[in-house]
């Protein structure tokens, strides 16, 4: 569609009398008290307003002689607790005992009935409280399914969640059997175990997508969704997992507002942030100091459980721009952030940032998310970012090629499910892996990012490189315009972080390429990256 609308007001009016919401679930958080926390710190998850917590009942803790199970207060006082403090708990239990199957992961019909036992065991005594099993964790990961099971995880995974369906639904058919459990939202993997026939026994896919931006993890979670449609049954998606770690605390909070947002957007039914606190091989991604002290992230936790949470899920607000974020939560609460644009609101606002605290009424939408309460009409003047490689990546007008240098043959890059996250990539170019977080050329083949132009006007044409590697010669990035460079120049670890800028004037159907080009070596060729178009003189992309 051409961007004639492009000098009109994009608006959004709340109606009046917009029909409520249910009851949006409230926040999770990820928990180690089965592995010796204080229990001191359940008080502390419990003020900022967590409604669940993630933790795990270790099976060979519990069940030391088969078929009996020893509860302790060592062993199992964490799970009383949090329900006595009117949380519920999600247990992320590793189907491993060294009863069964010599402490491999439960594979034969006997390990599997035992492990079923256990899981029945714990639903009688935790009833309304025990809210659902993640069955394993990770199961992608290299280690995390042992024995005969990683021989065929698919299969094997789906005899499991069959055998705890059978014994543990009919007497408790409220409990949530989570499958999956995989580190990233990865697609590809979990469509083998549709393929299976797993989607028949479980109420929700588990998926910790981690990463280094939130922007895109929408996309993903729409390749899962796909995915379940093609095996004909769509279940609800529960992150069970999600953070990164921070260079600086201030981030997280933006970070969170952003993610919660995108992944309730985009159906994600319960999230449980990782982790409570900071831990010795993750010292940046808690809450909550390891002595209790809240961090920016438990500040926007604790903001979003109080004043967002209770209104329903997030659903988000189409204008026909990627680069626009826009989501509403019950009738008249807001969360906005993306490429710079007037932003003008009508009402009696108020405005938060994203850890909750106040702040003067915006007049642009940026990269900082924005909170407003209150508001009866929210508009937006056209945009000054027409295109934005993170903010819509995989999306029009951008597109993604692979360019043989030899021939200059263009190949157009797709969706790619496999393992791990989802990328764009090409059969015909299998080394080549473009997403988010990182871009870079193969041998005689360059990565292209192309911008399609569909108006006439002046334009801005810049690029954010980072290697990704220390050793290298790098590679040769360009800014080109019809055939026409604009700018070229080595980067690579020994240049380090590199921002360009060209000014171009552009018609309708011209084309600007951004092109990372390989030189003698492969090392030190992958990028992080950041193209974007813009009107005029705006900031500069940052990766």
């Amino acid at each position: 569609m051409k961007r004639m609308a492009l000098c009109m007001l994009m608006s959004f009016a709340v109606p009046g009398a917009a029909p409520a919401q249910s009851p949006g679930t409230p926040p999770g958080v990820t928990t180690h008290f089965s592995q010796g926390w204080p229990t001191r710190l359940m008080d502390n998850a419990a003020t900022l307003g967590t409604g669940t917590i993630r933790d795990s009942l270790h099976w060979a803790a519990i069940e030391t002689v088969p078929g009996q199970y020893s509860f302790t207060d060592r062993n199992s006082g964490h799970v009383a607790r949090a329900c006595a403090a009117g949380m519920t708990v999600l247990l992320g239990i590793d189907p491993r005992n060294k009863l069964y199957d010599n402490g491999k992961t439960a594979y034969s019909p006997q390990a599997r009935a035992a492990f079923a036992n256990y899981l029945l065991t714990i639903a009688d005594r935790y009833p309304g409280c025990v809210i659902g099993i993640e069955v394993g964790n990770e199961i992608n990961g290299r280690n995390n399914v042992t024995g005969l099971a990683a021989t065929d995880r698919a299969a094997s995974h789906t005899a499991l969640l069959r055998a705890i369906h059978d014994r543990v639904k009919p007497a408790h058919p409220d409990l949530k059997i989570i499958g999956g459990s995989t580190n990233t939202i990865a697609t590809g993997f979990l469509a083998k175990l549709f393929e299976a026939g797993a989607l028949a026994y479980m109420d929700g896919v588990a998926v910790h997508p981690y990463r280094n931006d939130p922007e895109a993890v929408d996309w993903e979670l729409g390749r899962l969704r796909a995915a379940m449609t093609r095996a004909g049954q769509v279940r609800p998606i529960w992150a069970t997992e999600f953070s990164r770690d921070f260079a600086a605390s201030a981030d997280a909070a933006p970070f969170y507002l952003k993610m919660t947002s995108l992944m309730q957007g985009a159906g994600v039914t319960d999230h449980y942030w990782y982790a409570l606190i900071d831990q010795k091989w993750f010292p940046t991604m808690g809450l909550l100091t390891l002595a209790g002290e809240q961090k920016p992230a438990a500040r926007a936790y604790a903001f979003a459980a109080a004043n967002l949470a209770p209104l329903g899920p997030a659903q988000r607000i189409d204008h026909g721009d990627p680069a626009l974020f826009h989501f509403r939560y019950g009738a008249d609460a807001h969360v906005i952030w993306g490429g710079r644009r007037t932003l003008a609101v009508t009402g009696t606002p108020r405005f938060h940032r994203a850890d909750g605290s106040p702040v003067a009424q915006p007049t642009m939408v940026s990269d900082d998310p924005i909170v407003i309460f209150g508001a009866t009409g929210v508009s937006f003047g056209p945009p000054q970012v027409l295109a934005d490689s993170l903010y819509g990546f995989a999306q029009a007008p951008l597109s993604w090629y692979a360019r043989r240098d030899l021939t200059g043959l263009r190949i157009p890059l797709g969706p790619v499910d496999w393992q791990w996250t989802t990328y764009l990539g090409s059969a015909a170019v299998p080394r080549m892996i473009v997403n988010t977080a990182g871009i870079g050329p193969t041998n005689k083949t360059s990565a292209v990012v192309r911008y399609s132009a569909d108006l006439a006007v002046p334009l801005v044409a810049s690029v954010c490189l980072s290697p990704m590697g220390t050793t290298g010669d790098g590679t040769t990035a360009s800014i080109v315009h019809n055939g026409t460079t604009l700018w070229s120049e080595q980067v690579g670890p020994l240049t380090g972080k590199r921002n360009a800028q060209a000014p171009i004037t552009v018609r309708v159907g011209d084309t600007v390429e951004f092109i990372l080009s390989p030189n003698a070596t492969p090392a030190g060729d992958r990028m992080k990256y950041r193209f974007r178009i813009t009107r005029g003189a705006t900031d500069a992309p940052d990766c």
